[in-house]
């Protein structure tokens, strides 16, 4: 079965949930529209424009809470990044191997 098949059996945006410390409340958020397939390839590394807050925020709060998320996401994808290049890191030694 294709990802995009499976995905499409999901109600989307899938929905996920922060407590915002700015706000002091449970804040809505998902990835955009165009990333909702992408968020389950194993290599894709989330970019702060591809999230959008779903729940409603005072106009001047906005970006402040967007910022908050990505501080509180920022860990998370340190390891991931850390796994990927570790993973290059291999197969360019593999590579190099073969070749020699």
């Amino acid at each position: 079965m294709k990802l995009s098949e499976w995905v499409s059996k999901f109600d989307l945006p899938f929905m996920f949930e922060f407590e915002s410390k700015v706000l002091d409340k449970t804040i809505q958020w998902s990835y955009t529209d165009a990333c909702q397939e992408k968020q389950f390839w194993e290599t894709w590394i989330p970019k702060k424009s591809d999230i959008k807050i779903r729940s409603k925020i005072p106009k001047g709060k906005l970006q402040e809470v967007k910022n908050e998320l990505w501080e509180d996401l920022d860990e998370d994808l340190q390891v991931l990044r850390d796994r990927l290049n570790e993973k290059r890191r291999l197969k360019r030694l593999a590579q190099k191997q073969e070749v020699c």
